[in-house]
């Protein structure tokens, strides 16, 4: 037992003398802070107005493609369905990199070096065949409110949204 104690220490000792030998100009950097985004609620339409307006859009025109898609071949009404998914796709990843963007810009201003993805706790819901699913994709297990970027970043997204569309 004293022999281990006595390399212990031999041990902490070579340690500290190891910090101590390097310039002070070259101490490892300390590690940075973390910030979470949850990215379910900003693609949500019922807080992003952006993803409302397009979703309203896609609806708007499948229903016109709808009416005179009876009258086409399945080639031609696959092309229509295809051509609508391109432009929707388009738009959700213009929406996505602008969350992105965001997510970095209020980062930094915060002091944040990193943003993860943290989604909120399932809930249960009976009819839902993916709950399982859902809690293994979650890989945040806690984080404390004041990290979450998510009210601002969708704050800032629907305002600059709303001047944009003006």
């Amino acid at each position: 037992m004293r022999t281990t104690l006595v390399a212990i220490g031999l041990g902490l000792l070579g340690w500290a003398a190891a910090v101590a030998a390097v310039p002070q100009d070259k101490a490892p950097a300390l590690p940075g802070r973390s910030a979470v985004l949850n990215l379910r609620d900003c693609m949500d339409k019922t807080r992003n107005t952006w993803i409302f307006d397009i979703q309203q859009e896609l609806q708007k025109q499948q229903e016109a493609d709808a009416g005179r898609a009876t009258d086409l071949n399945p080639q031609e009404r696959q092309r229509i369905r295809t051509k609508n998914l391109e432009a929707s796709n388009r738009k959700l990843l213009e929406v996505y990199t602008e969350i992105v963007r965001l997510s970095g810009v209020l980062a930094r201003e915060r002091g944040f070096d990193l943003v993860q993805r943290g989604d909120r706790m399932p809930a249960l819901d009976a009819a839902d065949a993916d709950l399982l699913g859902q809690m293994e994709r979650r890989s945040l297990m806690y984080y404390a409110p004041d990290v979450d970027l998510t009210p601002a970043v969708l704050e800032r997204l629907n305002q600059d949204y709303a001047a944009r569309k003006k």
